[in-house]
């Protein structure tokens, strides 16, 4: 195999040992064997389903005459399995995996879900969920455990039923105690046993939707992203602007065009079109494209919301590349984004202006906020809350740990709780989970229970790869194109990825 992964030919001499004509020829493969029924080998039959399911393709695949066709090409003798076939082995893995998440589950202490509604198609809805809790050696574990077809009705009433279907089927529901949703605002007002949390990712990209929907920005941003497109659309127009770079010696950077609702690739778009406009601005003088030709307003607009989105950048940096993370972050990071947007105000920026007042809206006072008792249990962050915060957090502890306990217990746990909050704070890379579990357990018994229990809630619904990036929308429409009767397997094994791997 070379660096690729590309499989290399073998050669060696063919005729009489010592002759200088030999010929050189490559080895030939040999062809794959098969048993006498015509089914491949199992090896090869559990890689064409690695593939299925890694790459999220419907298994209408194997019926595709094209595919085919390339196959046979590469090697005329191989038999890709039927879908019948591949049908099997897919509800045979699904039931395996199945068994073996249900006796984890089994053993988990308390569980979070997190639910996520989305549609395929105008017609169809979907609710995915997915399943979080900390195992005995301190580690976040998250599972995908179902996603069902709502046959249109995104009712609260549905949505519950669906939630209770999902823990009666993995037993767990005595389990969970607090659900996290992105979006489904019918839910908020709902009474269950179990917390309802909004997704941070999702209220986040609600509110920057929001602002950037705001008619002071809309004809600006209409104005830049067809500006990208003309160059992008025209290589004439493009060339000239090459060479005009070239002749000012600027840096020939790409254009990045914007597209959709997610705002972080809004923020390069803008920031490349500021940096390449002088050289743009002769090229659409002398195509006669005065439409797209930017006044001191629209710059002026430009800046004030590349200054803005900057902050929520620099914060959003702060969680982690990929998975899921505690509910505890969002506090500090809420606290560090608004201090930034507060500091932009006092520059005169309009929209972060408007961006700070929509994100008070959304998540409230920051210095006396409701996820202040869950952020001060992280021994990472207990030290940046504020005192209001701090005074709040440790009332509602001690709140929930003496409900039922004498007053010499109550005493005793009122003491730990300041020992606690006098405690050194922690690295801010470190797991405060697995300190939980050990350190924590040690020295503050009477809160190790409690703080892993509130610490094991995620921030958002989704995987952080697929919150603020185009990664999310990419796998949204992979999803969307395998058949509806497959569609919960293929999903959780695909989520679950040590089933395949």
């Amino acid at each position: 195999m070379d660096h690729r992964g590309r499989r290399r030919f073998r050669y060696q001499p063919v005729g009489r040992r010592g002759n200088r004509g030999s010929v050189i020829q490559p080895l030939r493969l040999k062809p794959c064997r098969q048993r006498r029924d015509g089914n491949l080998e199992i090896p090869i039959k559990n890689h064409w389903m690695k593939m299925i399911v890694s790459n999220l393709q419907p298994l209408e695949i194997t019926e595709n005459a094209n595919f085919l066709e390339f196959v046979k090409v590469l090697n005329p003798t191989l038999q890709i399995p039927t879908r019948s076939t591949m049908c099997l082995q897919l509800h045979n893995l699904f039931n395996k995996e199945k068994n073996e998440l249900r006796g984890t589950l089994d053993s988990a202490e308390d569980i979070v879900l997190t639910c996520e509604l989305w549609s395929s198609r105008a017609e169809d809805s979907y609710l995915t969920v997915g399943g979080h809790f900390v195992d005995r050696l301190g580690n976040l574990k998250s599972y995908m455990l179902n996603t069902a077809n709502l046959f249109r009705d995104e009712s609260a009433t549905n949505i519950q039923n669906q939630l209770s279907a999902v823990m009666e089927d993995w037993g767990i529901k005595e389990k969970v105690h607090s659900v996290v949703r992105a979006g489904m605002p019918q839910l908020e007002k709902v009474k269950t046993k179990w917390r309802h949390m909004p997704c941070f990712a999702s209220t986040l990209n609600g509110v920057c939707q929001d602002l950037l929907s705001d008619n002071k920005l809309v004809n600006v941003l209409r104005k830049c992203q067809n500006i990208v497109w003309f160059f992008k659309c025209d290589t004439e127009a493009e060339r000239k602007l090459r060479e005009t770079q070239r002749g000012l010696r600027m840096k020939q950077d790409e254009l990045i065009m914007y597209s959709g609702d997610r705002w972080p690739a809004l923020l390069p778009m803008l920031q490349s079109l500021i940096q390449q406009y002088s050289a743009m601005l002769p090229v659409l003088d002398e195509r006669g494209k005065t439409e797209f030709i930017l006044n001191g307003n629209d710059k002026k607009k430009m800046k004030n919301i590349i200054l803005a989105l900057q902050p929520l950048r620099e914060v959003m940096s702060m969680m982690k590349g990929e998975g899921f993370e505690s509910v505890s972050v969002i506090l500090p990071l809420l606290r560090r984004l608004m201090e930034k947007l507060e500091e932009e105000e006092q520059r005169k920026n309009d929209v972060a202006q408007m961006l700070l007042l929509k994100c008070r809206e959304k998540f409230g006072d920051v210095n006396r906020h409701k996820l202040a008792p869950i952020t001060f249990l992280d021994p990472r962050f207990k030290d940046q809350l504020g005192d209001q915060n701090t005074k709040q957090a440790m009332e509602k502890i001690m709140e929930e740990l003496s409900a039922d306990m004498a007053s010499s217990a109550a005493l005793k746990v009122r003491k730990e709780l300041h020992r606690y909050r006098a405690y050194k704070p922690n690295a801010e890379s470190s797991n405060p989970l697995a300190w939980w579990r050990f350190t924590g357990n040690t020295q503050f018994r009477e809160l190790s229970k409690l703080a892993l229990k509130k610490l094991g809630a995620v921030s958002t619904a989704v995987p952080l790869e697929r919150a603020f990036s185009g990664a999310g929308d990419h796998f949204c429409k992979l999803r969307s194109c395998i058949e509806p009767e497959n569609l919960n397997m293929i999903l959780f094994l695909h989520s679950n990825k040590s089933a395949v791997s």
